[in-house]
């Protein structure tokens, strides 16, 4: 799979080492120990869980660990409203995200214009992986779970091919909301992400 820097190419924002190895680790911890819900998936009518459309798990961890991830956002705020050239003022609070084996999420914009107001005001969406994909990511690394984007070679003859990048701890991707993308279904071990998105 292509490194994260391949995906630089298409606009998309790429930042290594966002959190480093120990703060992934006690926020993979946390997030495993933490009550948690199925994910839903935004719909006209309002939010609901739809196992065939999405299959993870939303942790509800502390509000101290709300407060230092949204501090993390919030310092991103300046960079990445000059890379994607539109001003960003606030964003949606981060949610913590754990794919067990066989969890995925179905290929989604994150931003519709006939979805809820919270979903049309998405701008960039952000993902920050907690843990690796492969063998060689260890600890805690897992198997499948790609995070595949689509329509990045501008050409709809194009659309259907999926481009998958590789996680790894720290690594924080951001990418316009109307970009088309998944997760692959998780084959092996467990899957830690956080996601916001910034209005």
């Amino acid at each position: 799979m292509p490194a994260a820097e391949f995906f630089t190419v298409f606009g998309l924002f790429v930042r290594r080492d966002v959190f480093d190895a120990g703060l992934c680790k006690s926020l993979r911890d946390e997030i495993r120990r933490s009550p948690g819900h199925a994910s839903t998936v935004a719909e006209q009518s309002g939010d609901a869980v739809d196992d065939a459309y999405r299959r993870t798990v939303s942790a509800d961890v502390s509000a101290e660990t709300h407060t230092l991830v949204r501090g993390r956002l919030e310092d991103l705020l300046p960079e990445l409203s000059n890379h994607f050239g539109v001003e960003l003022t606030e964003f949606q609070p981060p949610q913590f995200l754990l794919y067990r084996e066989g969890h995925f999420f179905r290929p989604h914009a994150d931003r519709e214009d006939d979805a809820p107001d919270y979903v049309r005001r998405r701008r960039v969406s952000a993902v920050i992986f907690l843990n690796g994909e492969g063998a060689d990511a260890e600890p805690d690394s897992y198997s499948g779970g790609a995070l595949t984007f689509f329509g990045l070679m501008g050409d709809a003859r194009g659309d259907q091919v999926g481009f998958p990048l590789t996680g790894e701890p720290g690594l924080l991707v951001a990418f316009p909301s109307e970009l088309v993308h998944s997760v692959a279904p998780v084959s092996a071990g467990e899957r830690f992400t956080i996601v916001s998105w910034f209005w």
